[in-house]
């Protein structure tokens, strides 16, 4: 019997959890063709959320064409139009007429073909020779301007905040120029570096500034974990307690993906009468050990003081870290090395501050809890 858990790639259909709430109000940003700005911490699932968009949208039969694009890794204009290049083939699965289309759009520019080494399709992008990215960005909106003239476009460009690195003078106010131009198109803008994509859209100095409709992502409710975890185990005639989901709920503080995770290897285990506390247990620290090694190499790198630093979040629970007893628990001696020390720690997202300072990996945490014997 297939494992219905997965946590490594996206996850959609029977493996997503709930949501409900979520993908009807996106649908309904789809519907009116708002843009949207999705963040949260990473691995809450912002990707497959879009995912399960874009399968609901199909399934339901909307006429409405649907483009992932993903930013991670892109350092520059000619990389952003690149990647969206090669996400027109969602729109057009004929390649002979999105070959024919491009073509007609960009009579003077070479295309380049090559095949996409996850579906084995053909992609198709522009070639830069003698050509200013400029010319090339503004053909390539058109493009999307004209196949959104036919039905409406819902356009993720995920991990977003990607575009805040790049050099090219002036990017983000052409690339904005374009986009409030198209009406029948919801651009949906995600994020898992939340100090950078917010910044973008909320600071007034940004070209950004107010173009999308803030929608932070949440952790999922243990109250939607329980039926969905009880159906899948089902299929296994085996039956978790409500109270046991609640518990792998909290253990991994209602984590999406170390949630999944868990459950992964919880489905593997032997279990033709639930599952014991010492079960519950083995499933966890096996997690937490198989990433002991990265979890070393992150620890060693970090200085001393951003290593007294993350005792201190744990020893108080993210708050009062400049109580004078607090700092003297941890050896540290002023409270400007803490400050010093939390602003290096949230620049590598090791930590963020949701009210008190919390340590965002839920595994790393509890290596360190081990580690540190607290």
């Amino acid at each position: 019997m297939k494992n219905p858990f997965a946590y490594s790639n996206y996850v959609t259909g029977e493996s997503f959890c709930n949501r409900k709430k979520e993908l009807s109000e996106l649908l309904s940003y789809v519907k009116g063709s708002q843009n949207v700005l999705l963040y949260s911490h990473r691995r809450y699932g912002k990707s497959s959320l879009i995912q399960q968009l874009f399968c609901d949208i199909k399934k339901k039969n909307f006429n409405i064409g649907a483009m992932h694009i993903e930013l991670y890794g892109t350092i520059s204009e000619k990389d952003f139009i690149t990647r969206t290049f090669q996400g027109l083939n969602q729109l057009e699965s004929n390649f002979e007429k999105l070959l024919k289309s491009v073509s007609s759009a960009l009579k003077n520019i070479k295309l380049n073909l090559s095949i996409d080494s996850s579906t084995g399709g053909t992609l198709v992008s522009p070639s830069f020779e003698a050509v200013n990215e400029k010319i090339i960005l503004e053909e390539l909106m058109n493009i999307l301007s004209k196949y959104s003239q036919k039905r409406k476009l819902v356009i993720a460009f995920d991990e977003f905040q990607e575009v805040a690195s790049y050099t090219e003078e002036g990017f983000e106010k052409r690339l904005r120029s374009f986009i409030q131009q198209h009406s029948n198109i919801c651009y949906l803008f995600a994020g898992s570096q939340q100090h950078l994509i917010t910044e973008m859209f909320n600071s007034n100095t940004r070209a950004f500034y107010k173009l999308a409709e803030s929608f932070p992502l949440s952790k999922i409710e243990t109250k939607h974990y329980i039926p969905w975890v009880q159906n899948l185990f089902s299929r296994k005639k085996v039956h978790l307690p409500a109270e046991l989901i609640e518990e792998i709920a909290a253990k991994f503080e209602n984590h999406p993906m170390y949630i999944q995770n868990f459950l992964f290897h919880l489905w593997e285990e032997p279990a033709k009468k639930g599952f014991s506390t010492d079960i519950i247990n083995k499933v966890e620290n096996a997690i937490v050990e198989k990433r002991s090694l990265e979890h070393t190499i992150l620890w060693e790198i970090l200085s001393i003081n951003q290593k007294k630093t993350l005792k201190l979040i744990l020893l108080n629970n993210g708050s009062n870290l400049f109580n004078a007893n607090s700092l003297k628990s941890v050896n540290l001696k002023t409270g400007s090395l803490v400050t010093k020390a939390l602003s290096s720690l949230i620049k590598k997202e090791i930590i963020v501050k949701n009210g008190n300072y919390q340590i965002q990996d839920v595994v790393f945490k509890k290596w360190l809890q081990g580690t540190l014997s607290l």
